[in-house]
């Protein structure tokens, strides 16, 4: 079985029931529950691992990481997300270059490159309509 990464755009109050086990994480992103995450990014899925280390530094990923959920993964509260969203849309191509020059990885630069480009306008509806942000990884 091979592991991918997805984000979810969820609320505020969302990401602290799923955190404080109130609303069932698993069910909740699997689309089990009444509820369900405004939207999910899944085309970084395969690079997961490459975009939390390329992201890092912008939290791209998510501020914290958490158990709640399985396999784990990260999350941002929507005032975090504010904040990366901006970080994440002045990163250019070169600088992006150089991180992935620094990474052990099989995938090729430009597949992990087109991820990042349709995460970006992701963080950005995230941030317009005030979203938190889930990253799931099983």
């Amino acid at each position: 079985m091979s592991i991918r990464g997805t984000f979810y755009a969820v609320t505020d109050s969302q990401l602290a029931r799923v955190l404080e086990g109130s609303l069932d994480g698993d069910d909740f992103l699997a689309g089990h529950s009444p509820e369900a995450p405004a939207e999910r990014f899944s085309g970084g899925e395969a690079v997961w691992y490459e975009l939390t280390k390329l992201l890092g530094p912008e939290d791209g990923c998510g501020v914290e990481g958490t158990e709640v959920i399985p396999e784990g993964g990260a999350y941002s509260f929507s005032a975090d997300v504010q904040r990366i969203s901006g970080r994440l849309s002045a990163l250019d191509r070169e600088e992006l270059t150089r991180r992935y020059a620094e990474l052990d990885t099989d995938f090729a630069f430009d597949e992990i490159y087109a991820a990042i480009l349709g995460l970006v306008p992701f963080y950005q509806r995230l941030a317009a309509t005030k979203l938190a942000m889930l990253f799931n990884v099983r």
